[in-house]
């Protein structure tokens, strides 16, 4: 009976550090991507320029893998149509993106990235206006 009851006290005990532990986990809503600036057109594509944020203290996180970059028209109704995207070197801090459109308008930049020490994906979805 007493080691039932010191079973049953262990097993909450580690339910209860276990659900500390999760909620001491940054999610990836502690995370958001912001456009550095309006994107720069040249030869007929735009470079966008990208900074992902700590939410909690709004300072940039410069050391981020952004493993995936999509583009659609999804703002203006067209969300079949893409562009191709290619990303750029980071330079402190902001990523950059060089985007060929196939038409002027407002095109989402769908943008996910892995933060060191975070387990989840950080995703976001930026609407930019692009000129051909």
């Amino acid at each position: 009976m007493i080691s039932t009851r010191i079973l049953a006290g262990t097993v909450v005990l580690a339910c209860g550090l276990a659900f500390t532990a999760v909620q001491a986990q940054a999610k990836d809503t502690d995370y958001r991507f912001e456009l550095a600036g309006k994107p720069q057109s040249s030869a007929g594509k735009d470079i966008v320029q990208v900074r992902l944020l700590h939410v909690a203290d709004g300072k940039p996180v410069p050391d981020a893998v952004i493993f995936e970059s999509k583009t659609d028209m999804g703002p203006a109704g067209m969300d079949t149509m893409t562009a191709p995207v290619k990303a750029l070197p980071a330079k402190g801090g902001v990523y950059r993106f060089e985007v060929d459109p196939g038409m002027a308008g407002t095109w989402a930049l769908h943008l996910a990235a892995k933060v060191q020490g975070e387990p989840d994906t950080v995703r976001g979805t930026l609407n930019v206006d692009l000129v051909k």
